[in-house]
């Protein structure tokens, strides 16, 4: 038998399949290893979190997701890499969702495709060959990073923790590098955090006003109406307050730890109508920093910044 020796030398492609079943990983995993595609190493996870675990190690040519899986979903991947810096990692979903928007959000996030199950051994084979086969899409120069590090642990836990308090997975939480002081900006929402052991505060948390009409209001139950009048007003309604204010409490266990023996807690937050004299000085000498955008499509954006003082 002779062997082609063009695919013999070619170094084998890693593919990273994310599903919580074992069975879908299996057959896909089948149907990658056998035909005439080139040679390919496959790993598996089981959710979008063993996936973020795995990538910086294995460096996957192509990742290939479910939608909806426990813990971290695959859309919450999808958007946690790319603000990990991989910009140029191709990701693919396999799954039951059809959706609309959950589609639009898949393609606007840089998917390079979506299949729907069941689907056929040769439909996977051509659009992973396409996926592998395909330069990287030409993108904007990335922003900076900010000198600092960040002030929060995981991302992707940031984004599990906005989808219990916003209770639906139609929304964008994007790294914003613009490192404008938003001093002026009033009103917003400010919550203090301490750490047993130190002495003052340890963090400081900020919403705009806009991002606590959209915690809050989805967290209340409101429809996108009454939020995009919030909005409109520029003025989050007390009970968007109250539950931006429990987002603001969830927010402490996210807070990255300075040192080992660092426990950040939850102090007090309040709706500033002026910016307090101090807060200029806290974003000026921060000990880490994360600045993020939060977006809910057809409703509106705001703003969530985090420091550690």
């Amino acid at each position: 038998m002779v062997q082609n020796t063009a695919v013999a030398n070619t170094a084998p492609r890693r593919v990273l399949v994310v599903d919580d079943s074992r069975a879908i990983q299996a057959i896909i995993r089948r149907i990658l290893e056998t035909g005439d595609m080139e040679p390919v190493q496959v790993r598996t996870a089981s959710n979008g979190a063993e996936a973020l675990d795995q990538v910086d190690s294995f460096r996957p040519d192509l990742v290939l997701s479910d939608w909806h899986m426990p813990g971290v979903s695959g859309i919450e991947m999808l958007q946690a890499l790319r603000q990990m810096g991989h910009t140029d990692m191709a990701v693919g979903f396999i799954t039951t969702e059809t959706a609309a928007d959950c589609l639009s959000q898949a393609h606007s996030n840089g998917a390079a495709f979506v299949l729907h199950k069941p689907f056929e051994d040769r439909v996977l084979r051509n659009a992973v060959a396409q996926a592998l086969r395909s330069e990287p899409a030409p993108r904007p120069a990335p922003a900076p990073s900010p000198a600092r590090p960040p002030a929060v642990e995981s991302v992707a836990q940031l984004q599990q923790l906005l989808f219990m308090h916003l209770g639906t997975r139609s929304y964008e939480l994007n790294k914003h590098f613009d490192e404008a002081p938003w001093v002026e900006q009033c009103p917003q929402l400010v919550a203090l955090y301490s750490s047993a052991g130190r002495k003052g505060a340890y963090a400081l948390g900020l919403l705009d006003a806009a991002t606590v009409c959209l915690v809050g209001g989805m967290a209340a139950g409101h429809s996108p109406d009454e939020i995009r009048k919030a909005l409109g007003r520029g003025q989050p309604s007390q009970p968007h307050v109250e539950h931006a204010k429990r987002f603001m409490l969830a927010l402490a266990g996210q807070l990255r730890k300075r040192t080992a023996t660092d426990v950040p807690a939850f102090n007090a937050a309040k709706l500033s109508s002026q910016p307090f004299d101090k807060l200029a000085t806290v974003i000026e000498r921060n000990n880490g920093r994360s600045d993020f955008e939060l977006r809910l499509p057809g409703i509106g954006e705001g703003r969530i910044s985090i420091f550690l003082t």
